[in-house]
């Protein structure tokens, strides 16, 4: 066999390998729609504000664009100006706590 191999070019190794297995893959849990949606990051606010102004500016930018641009703007803001941001997230995330308390409950 490894004569045939060799003749063919190949390897006596990769013509003597049986195929690989494929691990089984596990079943994804699935997510309650009545579940209260996450809380947004500071990243996210700011993301949501600025995107507007981004694509008047860059009408025809694709969204990789967009998302470099925006990760270029948040990594040269300061911490007081990210202040007004990092407050939204605060308020949203104390909102997810409050949302999945009670739905803890109702379960």
């Amino acid at each position: 066999m490894a004569k045939k191999a060799a003749a063919k070019g190949k390897s006596p190794k990769k013509a003597a390998k049986s195929p690989k297995k494929t691990g089984v893959r596990k079943t994804k849990k699935a997510k309650d729609p009545n579940a209260p949606k996450r809380a947004l990051s500071a990243y996210m606010f700011f993301a949501k504000d600025t995107r507007k102004d981004i694509l008047k500016q860059h009408p025809s930018w694709g969204v990789t664009d967009i998302g470099k641009e925006l990760g270029a703007r948040w990594g040269k803001m300061s911490s007081a100006q990210k202040a007004p941001f990092d407050k939204q997230a605060a308020a949203d995330k104390a909102r997810y706590e409050r949302d999945m308390a009670s739905y803890r409950k109702k379960k």
